[in-house]
């Protein structure tokens, strides 16, 4: 008995032993994962774990995280070029501007509760101290890029011209109409052959000279009587929900009024969606006004342009200085396969 019950303690220790040592190696593995440089800037070296807890921060995905790898490495490089520049030339953060930066964090993302805060760090892997690191060099980033900003007054009106006259596409506007409507709807269940007679003998009326306000006013039947059938705006095709009176719209010329068409019609759900409601009306429609598709003035759009451009000059002033710093500073990216 004494002898198997040695055999079985050392039997036991063996595989615990063993258990030790295989947990040891997965996690000897997973900290030299961690640790992996996948960049040098300089001096300071970028690792996996930085680039992986930045992408976990935001909820990533395995497959996300794979896919946007490169890019979170480039725009950590980026940042680290940006900051030796700021050092290089002697300038430095005021504490009581972090400070400042600090407490404004605290109060828009965690309501000013410190502890809620703490425990987001803690969820997150994150001491106070890293978080205020990041934090200071978020600012001294967006300051060096501040700084190749294009503004819009340095845009001449040359180039705005330019920009207009080749994007022929960008400034297109659409057909639009202004409609007036009569609508006869199944009040009482009426079927669809009494309405279609109802909007005939108003559409004799209207041909016969009777102005089409007034005809609207008294026979109208939607939200428009009150309003003489007038919908108020111009619209667009895309703007208008129902595919028959859109098709029906748009084919009539300005002063045109319509046949009588059926239109089966919408109605609000309690979700707030727009379905069709199983029930049928006749409409007949107007065509007040009618704007062809053209082209916005320059004049009209050029403080858009002007945005526009100085936007695209920013990034290309900001990705030649980066480039530059990187042709200036030791640079290498090895990233995970």
């Amino acid at each position: 008995m004494g002898i198997k019950t040695i055999k079985t303690f050392a039997r036991k220790t063996l595989l615990f032993a063993s258990a030790l040592s295989l947990s040891a190696h997965f996690l000897n593995a997973e900290l030299i994962e961690i640790n992996r440089v996948v960049a040098k800037v300089n001096e300071r070296i970028v690792t996996w774990g930085e680039i992986d807890n930045a992408m976990t921060r935001l909820n990533f995905s395995d497959q996300e995280k794979k896919k946007r790898t490169n890019e979170f490495v480039e725009g950590k490089v980026d940042r680290l070029l940006s900051i030796a520049a700021f050092k290089e030339k002697g300038m430095a953060i005021p504490d009581t501007y972090v400070e400042q930066e600090y407490n404004k964090r605290l109060i828009r993302d965690f309501n000013g509760d410190r502890k809620l805060f703490r425990d987001y760090l803690r969820s997150n892997g994150r001491s106070q101290l890293e978080f205020r690191k990041d934090l200071e060099e978020e600012i001294i980033y967006s300051h060096m890029l501040s700084t190749r900003r294009k503004l819009k007054e340095e845009i001449s009106p040359e180039k705005v011209e330019a920009y207009y006259n080749k994007q022929v596409n960008l400034f297109k506007t659409e057909v639009k109409i202004r409609l007036s409507e009569i609508a006869f709807s199944q009040i009482a269940g009426e079927p669809q052959s009494v309405l279609l007679q109802q909007a005939r003998k108003v559409q004799d009326k209207f041909k016969k000279g009777v102005p089409f306000k007034k005809l609207a006013t008294e026979n109208g039947q939607s939200p428009f009587r009150e309003k003489a059938g007038d919908w108020g705006v111009m619209v667009s095709e895309r703007e208008i929900r129902n595919d028959e009176i859109r098709k029906q719209a748009f084919s009539l010329k300005e002063g045109q009024v319509s046949e009588p068409f059926v239109v089966e019609t919408l109605e609000r759900q309690k979700d707030g969606s727009i379905k069709k409601s199983g029930k049928l009306a006749v409409y007949l429609l107007l065509v007040t006004e009618k704007k062809a598709s053209g082209r916005k003035p320059l004049d009209e759009v050029r403080q858009e342009i002007e945005r526009t451009l100085a936007s695209e000059y920013e990034a290309q002033s900001q990705r030649q200085w980066l480039g530059r710093l990187k042709k200036e500073a030791y640079v290498r990216i090895t990233l995970p396969k």
